[in-house]
């Protein structure tokens, strides 16, 4: 069963708290392993407070759904089917940007980013940016 190890989520960290200062932020950021347990935890000085939980709120969202947790919130459209949602659990959903699946070279999730301190879509781009530079 794949896990991701301490040296890849501070490698994630690592790309996002660097897209991050390029864009002038400063953010939260949180990595859970696939069974949403903390793995680590950033946070930029100057970063909003709050930022802590939703950070780690977004990265649960992301590895309970396996998916960004902008696109769980993408609106409904009238013609197409409604999402379908297979997981329920303790602790809440934050479907804003910021959340993305973290996944090994085979495909298998391995754990989820959270990345809190601007708006979703900053904090989306963010975590986009640290995704995909993961090598």
């Amino acid at each position: 069963m794949p896990e991701i190890t301490l040296e890849e989520a501070h490698g994630v960290v690592a790309k996002a708290r660097t897209a991050a200062e390029k864009a002038g932020m400063k953010a939260v950021f949180a990595v859970l392993d696939k069974g949403a347990n903390l793995v680590t935890f950033s946070r930029m000085d100057g970063a909003w407070l709050a930022s802590n939980e939703l950070a780690i709120a977004k990265a649960r969202t992301s590895v309970m759904f396996q998916a960004p947790t902008v696109a769980l919130s993408a609106p409904l459209k009238i013609g197409e089917p409604l999402l379908h949602f297979d997981h329920i659990h303790h602790g809440g959903l934050l479907l804003v940007g910021g959340g993305e699946p973290l996944f090994d070279v085979e495909g298998a999730l391995i754990g989820g980013l959270g990345v809190s301190g601007g708006s979703p879509e900053q904090d989306a781009a963010i975590a986009r940016s640290a995704i995909e530079q993961q090598s």
